[in-house]
């Protein structure tokens, strides 16, 4: 009988532990936090910014299932059309994923691996034909219109096979395509299929190693490093400003650009985007360190900026100056998560709608009271209004006190309204150095001309003082050669003494200290030594602020020891050239 108990009791626990290991892993798993990214500061987590409404991959017994979708296009009506890759179709429907219809035969044309997809306002779509090498233009009950496909001309380059990936066209229906694997950029025809250029090129970055290579490679070895191209687009498109924004991959730099109608990168941010973190939910999926590789894009109308990355499934948005506002999505296999993010859409209302092309589905976040009152904030400062933005702002903090783009915000709107000391302290607590600085010179130019008076006399008193200082010591040691003098400061073989000949006549201060070496210990110089690496250490973390470095990243090993090295150099190097001096 308490054998049988005790088995019971065994086989509960065991089922009790299995049950609570079975649960807590999807519970970690879906509170899989968002946050904000900035280089200088590190990884802020901060609260929920989109909420996964839906999830959805059938459509209906005519429509049925998804397979391999690769590009999502909404209208203006907010009506959705998906590129459905692996059925070799397009799906539409409404904007609550309704009333849904496939198109897959244009006037007797099939498709085959299309990849993209760019629709009119007036409902005509242009569908990227990848592996039938063509775009075409249909209307939206499916007539085919035209047919474009390699562009005859001299200056188009024909050593590219024409695989039209993703398509757009700007304000005078210049049509712009995405070619596969061709890092010349988007090639540019008209209606008539006529060449017109290219734009939003890739180049390759400078690399040392390279170029250390190409001084001492054989023939065979320059030959393999010539080969090397640039990076290429992975997607782009246009906005109603005619401005082409692209994504770019196989690329640490640089991923997100946004070129003018005469091909110059506008902007503001050309470094990293995106980040390396990784959780146990992308090692449990069997995604490692890697850096990003961003699918697609989709602007709003107040050019706020989502990208979505295919190797984590993030989805990191920045504001039309390079700061990253938020990060959320990643890596599952249930509605807001992705295994291979294929594509990203924005509507009207700011709903995100994602691509999947491994769980073919198409999910739907929208965007929680935070993420919208960051949104109003940003759109208030950019249209002038710095006073509503820090009531934005405020009520952003309310929610999440240390979301860095808040204090960033409102130093910005302290900055315009001309509040300087306001403006530092939010800088300095979102550690945005360039922000600080300029409230900081603004602030001390109003200092200066309310103390002007003050501020001059106090320099001239300061500078006056240190010449007569200069004057005095330099006659005092001086004069301690011609005759003894009373004081010990100035005596001969005094410290005080060595120390000015070192500065106003370093052949006889070195040669006094050789000379009287026997009275002096070492134990000053190492404690003079000691105090020069303190108050380095101080200085990293007390100097001014925007000279400060990332305290994040600081090794004060390394900053000890750029200190150490010099000083050691010195001593030696000195020690060298006195021992040659002395015969």
């Amino acid at each position: 009988m308490k054998k049988s108990k005790f088995l019971k009791g065994f086989v509960a626990v065991l089922l009790s532990l299995f049950i609570i290991y079975q649960t807590n892993a999807p519970c970690h798993a879906y509170n899989e936090a968002d946050y904000v990214f900035d280089p200088n500061v590190g990884l802020s987590y901060i609260p929920v910014t989109y909420n996964a409404i839906r999830a959805q991959g059938y459509f209906g017994s005519q429509v049925a299932q998804l397979n391999k979708p690769e590009d999502i296009f909404i209208d203006q009506k907010d009506h959705i059309y998906i590129v459905d890759s692996g059925n070799n179709r397009i799906v539409m429907m409404d904007e609550n994923m309704e009333h849904v219809r496939a198109l897959n035969n244009f006037g007797g044309e099939t498709l085959n691996n299309p990849q993209g997809i760019y629709v009119y306002d007036n409902g005509n779509m242009l569908i990227a034909d990848t592996d039938n090498g063509r775009v075409l233009k249909v209307s939206p009950e499916g007539k085919l219109l035209k047919t474009f496909v390699k562009p005859e001309s001299d200056l188009y380059d024909s050593s590219y096979a024409f695989r039209p990936t993703k398509v757009s066209i700007n304000s005078i229906d210049q049509i712009f395509i995405l070619n596969k694997d061709d890092y010349h950029g988007l090639t540019i025809i008209d209606e008539e299929n006529t060449f017109r250029g290219y734009m939003a090129s890739t180049k390759l970055q400078y690399s040392f190693a390279d170029h250390v290579v190409q001084a001492f490679a054989s023939e065979s070895q320059k030959k393999k490093i010539a080969k090397r191209i640039p990076p290429t687009n992975s997607n782009f498109l246009i906005d109603q400003k005619n401005a082409i924004y692209t994504t770019t991959i196989h690329t640490k730099q640089g991923q997100l650009k946004k070129f003018s109608t005469i091909g110059k990168n506008i902007y503001p941010y050309g470094g990293s985007f995106g980040d390396k973190y990784i959780d146990y939910v992308l090692l449990h999926y069997g995604k490692k360190n890697s850096d990003p590789e961003f699918a697609d894009l989709c602007v709003d109308s107040d050019g706020i900026i989502n990208m979505v990355d295919n190797v984590s499934g993030r989805i990191y948005q920045y504001d039309g100056n390079g700061n990253n506002l938020m990060v959320f999505g990643g890596t599952g296999n249930w509605a807001g998560k992705f295994l291979s993010a294929s594509s990203i859409a924005i509507n009207s209302k700011g709903n995100i709608y994602v691509l999947d092309s491994t769980q073919n589905l198409l999910h739907v976040m929208k965007p929680t009271e935070f993420t919208l009152l960051i949104h109003k904030a940003l759109k208030n400062y950019e249209n002038g209004r710095y006073d509503k933005a820090v009531v934005y702002w405020q009520q952003v903090m309310d929610i999440s006190p240390n979301y860095p783009m808040a204090h960033k915000g409102m130093g910005d709107s302290y900055l315009r309204n001309g509040e300087y000391r306001k403006a530092m302290q939010e800088y300095r607590i979102s550690f945005y150095l360039p922000g600080y600085s300029e409230a900081f010179d603004a602030q001390l130019l109003l200092d200066v001309r309310e103390h002007f008076a003050f501020v001059l006399f106090g320099i001239l008193a300061i500078a006056i003082l240190i010449m007569l200082l200069f004057k005095y010591f330099h006659r005092a040691y001086k004069r301690s050669f011609e005759k003894p003098v009373r004081s010990r400061w100035f005596r001969k073989g005094s410290r005080f003494r060595i120390l000015l000949g070192s500065v106003f006549d370093p052949m006889e201060g070195f040669r006094t200290i050789r000379e009287q070496r026997s009275e002096f210990d070492v134990t000053l110089p190492l404690i003079l030594y000691g105090l020069v690496l303190a108050s380095r250490v101080a200085s990293l973390y007390l100097t001014h602020f925007p000279f400060q470095k990332d305290f994040y990243n600081m090794n004060i090993g390394m900053e000890l020891l750029s200190l150490v090295i010099p000083l050691l150099s010195w001593v030696a190097c000195n020690y060298l050239v006195t021992t040659i001096r002395s015969g």
